[in-house]
């Protein structure tokens, strides 16, 4: 007979976040799945925002780029209508810091994996990037954690046709290397399958087994692609 894996006891930090939360209850909740005046908070830290496929965000804030990083959720918390003006949300000012990192922590026990939604949304912007900035702008901020796109466990990574890394989020170092040959855990040659698809339908998803780093797990994980000129420019996440 197995015995109980204990509970994780909540921190004073976490205990104070939820009180703080009291403020944000009227219009957020933070259970899986439950709709609110405004968009559920559940796993929103590191989430790139407006990305909710159930929630209809001012066209503000989808233009924003932003990504619900401690550092970006802070100046929100202090004055949403400075960091995004014309945002519908009305204005928090929860300005002291300690009430701000307690939220946070809060917040951070709402944890979830990132899915198709909002792979979706951080590929639609690395896409719009090297379109507007060019290659090597949008290159080196792929590349740079605070750059934008790199949401938890989700980042951008970049290709040329020929299947060499010119951009990776999930590891900066691999920028130059040749992937062409790169086959996942059960032998399938995927960089091979997207330069494929780059050229058949300029844009698709591929499946493949992938070490999860979060928990160290070989899991399945779906990569969406899209050709942008000479490059291909891809999110993936993991499902089950």
């Amino acid at each position: 007979m197995c015995a109980a894996l204990p509970v994780r006891a909540e921190t004073v930090e976490e205990a104070a976040g939820r009180h703080v939360f009291d403020h944000c209850k009227a219009c957020h909740s933070a259970d899986p799945g439950k709709q609110g005046f405004g968009p559920n908070l559940h796993g929103v830290v590191g989430r790139p925002a407006a990305s909710l496929p159930t929630f209809m965000y001012s066209e503000a804030l989808k233009a924003s780029g932003l990504i619900w990083t401690e550092d970006n959720l802070r100046a929100w918390i202090a004055g949403n209508d400075k960091l995004v003006p014309g945002t519908r949300m009305r204005h928090v000012a929860i300005t002291d810091r300690a009430e701000q990192d307690y939220l946070i922590a809060y917040l951070k026990t709402f944890g979830d994996s990132m899915g198709p939604e909002q792979a979706r949304v951080l590929l639609d912007r690395a896409v719009g990037k090297v379109k507007s900035d060019g290659p090597d702008k949008a290159f080196a901020a792929f590349n740079d954690p605070k750059g934008g796109f790199v949401a938890r466990d989700l980042y951008v990574f970049v290709f040329d046709m020929k299947g060499k890394y010119m951009a990776s989020g999930g590891n900066p170092k691999l920028t130059g290397t040749d992937a062409s040959k790169l086959q996942d855990a059960e032998g399938k040659a995927i960089v091979s399958e997207m330069i494929n698809i780059a050229n058949s339908t300029g844009k698709g998803e591929v499946d493949y087994m992938w070490l999860n780093r979060v928990d160290n797990q070989v899991e399945k994980k779906r990569s969406m692609i899209q050709r942008v000129g000479d490059y291909i420019v891809g999110v993936g996440y993991y499902f089950h």
